[in-house]
Parts: C-alpha cells; sequence; structure tokens
C-alpha cells in the first residue's frame, strides 16, 4: 500500500477508534477505565504520555494539540476537541 493509500486510510477511521486504541494500545490505560467521562488526565498519567499523544496523534491525523487539551478535557470532549481540528486539517 502506497503512503497516500495509508494517509487516507487512516484519515477515514473514527476519532474515538483512533484516541481509544492509542490510550489502551500505546498508553496501556485499563480498557475498562477508557469512557466518555474519564479525565484525559487519569488516562495520560504523566507527562512524558502527554507529550507522546500529542505527537502521535500530529503524527497520525495531523492535528496539533496542546498540553492544556490532553490535560483539562474528558476523553469525550477530546475527541470533540480532534475531530474540530481533523475537519479544519
Amino acid at each position: 500500500m502506497s503512503t497516500s493509500a495509508q494517509l487516507e486510510t487512516r484519515d477515514s477511521r473514527d476519532t474515538r477508534e483512533i484516541v481509544t486504541g492509542l490510550l489502551v494500545g500505546k498508553f496501556e490505560a485499563d480498557p475498562a477505565e477508557v469512557r466518555e467521562t474519564a479525565p484525559m488526565s487519569a488516562l495520560l498519567i504523566d507527562s512524558l504520555m502527554v507529550v507522546e499523544m500529542a505527537i502521535t496523534l500530529q503524527d497520525e491525523l495531523g492535528v496539533t494539540l496542546g498540553e492544556e487539551d490532553l490535560r483539562d478535557l474528558t476523553l469525550g470532549e477530546f475527541v470533540s476537541r480532534v475531530d474540530e481540528r481533523r475537519a479544519r486539517a
């Protein structure tokens, strides 16, 4: 598969699916804790995780997020914010 085809496939995935997959797969969050109302600060428990998530979403989706996005929002609010930025990208 070419790089442009990979990006097209990546971009078509649901934001919630992508973020949940990263939280569970890459950051080893407990799947039972990954729910709409969970604070992102509880799911990304240290500053390194926050930075890694921001970089990963930049690489995967082309969206830029600040530390406040990852610390101050619930998962549901965070997914909405990422969706908004994806729509503008």
